[in-house]
């Protein structure tokens, strides 16, 4: 699926399921890892059909947040999507005590396979990184490469 979209029917049958996830809520987010299980990551899929960038997060990066960060991306997604889906690079939010800052992916798309599989190289991502509620002050946060 490196250079989709998928067209041959084992790939479409694989994608299938979350084809009729994001029928029904709009969007999904996949957990993936990259080959090695060097890096896990979170990411959605759906809002691209929105002209929207899709979001990516290491499982690491929100830990301490209740159910990971799988649980913090369903919350941003639904979020961003309640108020319109207006959001940038730069955008903080906070949930549960929990802030975070949307910023450029540092990400090689290689590692959305759902995403190359639905959209080819048409999508953009922007990585959901820890923060704190003073917009100068950066947390630590690992970068996502995986090169």
């Amino acid at each position: 699926m490196l250079f989709g979209p998928a067209a041959d029917p084992e790939s479409l049958a694989v994608l299938q399921p979350t084809r009729e996830q994001i029928a029904r809520e709009d969007y999904c987010v996949i957990n993936d890892a990259d080959s090695e299980h060097r890096q896990e990551v979170c990411y959605s899929v759906g809002l691209t059909e929105k002209g929207l960038p899709e979001l990516i997060a290491g499982m690491e990066d929100f830990t301490e947040f209740p159910q990971g960060t799988p649980s913090l991306m369903h919350h941003l997604v639904r979020t961003l999507l309640a108020r319109g889906g207006s959001y940038g690079e730069g955008d903080i939010f906070e949930f549960h005590g929990q802030w975070v800052r949307l910023v450029p992916e540092t990400l090689y798309k290689a590692q959305c396979n759902v995403s190359l599989g639905l959209y080819g190289p048409n999508f953009s991502l922007l990585q959901v990184a820890p923060c704190s509620p003073d917009p100068t002050e950066r947390k630590n946060a690992q970068p996502i490469c995986l090169n």
